[in-house]
């Protein structure tokens, strides 16, 4: 085949723009993945920072340890959350004289009386009657009744009946005490009998 000067002068032209071309291509291409290289170099430090927090938990043993020695700093023990004062009960009759059976017929068949005993003598609750089967209570250590004995028509002493506790006078003359036997009467337990003083009698009362 012959080649006329301006084909081959066309035919280099060609074959040189083609090689320009491919080298801009490649060198584009080079770029490319230099710039793709530099995007996930970037990217790694934060992705170790994320691991890291991942692995990051936090202490519960610490928090624990920590609420243990609060409690205990501040003395706080479920004990003393939980102690509240106890409400103790037990029964008092008054009569005028000794009498088992005829206090037994009360004990029996009658009906109690409610009565909040005071926490001291000066707080004592005060009664005059005779005849009624108080069912008392009170909290602490023992409670207190007084007998306003210049307030009943009766002269002379009076004696206090008991059942599930003791009575003791800590104001009048006690003048006999004993126990009541089951055979007769069962719901009685002691008796005191007392002289008042100036006018009452003042008695401590405590549950068994």
């Amino acid at each position: 085949m012959t080649y006329t000067r301006r084909t081959l002068l066309e035919t280099g032209v060609g074959t040189a723009l083609v090689t320009a071309l491919a080298g801009c291509t490649a060198l584009t291409s080079d770029d490319e993945s230099a710039d793709g290289s530099d995007t996930e170099a970037e990217s790694d430090p934060e992705s170790d920072d994320t691991n890291s927090s991942a692995n990051e938990t936090p202490n519960a043993s610490d928090d624990d340890s920590d609420g243990e020695s609060d409690a205990e700093a501040n003395g706080e023990t479920d004990d003393e959350t939980d102690d509240e004062p106890t409400e103790h009960t037990l029964e008092l009759l008054g009569e005028e004289h000794i009498d088992h059976e005829h206090a037994c017929l009360h004990a029996e068949f009658d009906d109690r009386t409610p009565l909040e005993a005071g926490s001291e003598t000066e707080a004592a609750a005060t009664v005059d009657e005779t005849h009624v089967i108080w069912e008392v209570t009170y909290e602490g250590e023992a409670g207190y009744v007084t007998f306003d004995a210049d307030a009943h028509h009766a002269d002379g002493s009076f004696v206090f009946y008991t059942a599930d506790g003791t009575a003791t006078p800590v104001s009048g003359t006690l003048l006999e005490e004993g126990d009541v036997d089951d055979d007769e009467c069962g719901p009685l337990d002691e008796y005191v009998e007392v002289e008042p003083e100036e006018g009452v009698i003042t008695l401590e009362l405590q549950a068994e």
